[in-house]
């Protein structure tokens, strides 16, 4: 479908989409409940806020962390 070069790109963007969308609704529901405003708070406000903050963590630290997970292992 898509050309290996794009890899850490589209991993980016489900990453960071799956994760902001999660965290995001349970902040959302812990802040103000089920109230009637909570969709969109959450899809409206909350989300796009966390995803674009999530995108850049995963772009730029994840391989970051993955290197240091790396190094951190023990090699047999």
């Amino acid at each position: 479908m898509f050309p290996k070069r794009l890899y850490r790109l589209i991993f980016s963007i489900i990453m960071s989409f799956v994760m902001s969308f999660i965290m995001s609704g349970v902040t959302t529901y812990f802040n103000i409940g089920l109230s009637e405003s909570f969709l969109t708070q959450w899809l409206l406000h909350s989300f796009p806020k966390a995803w674009g903050i999530a995108f850049v963590i995963v772009f730029f630290i994840v391989p970051k962390v993955a290197k240091l997970s790396e190094s951190l292992i023990k090699k047999d």
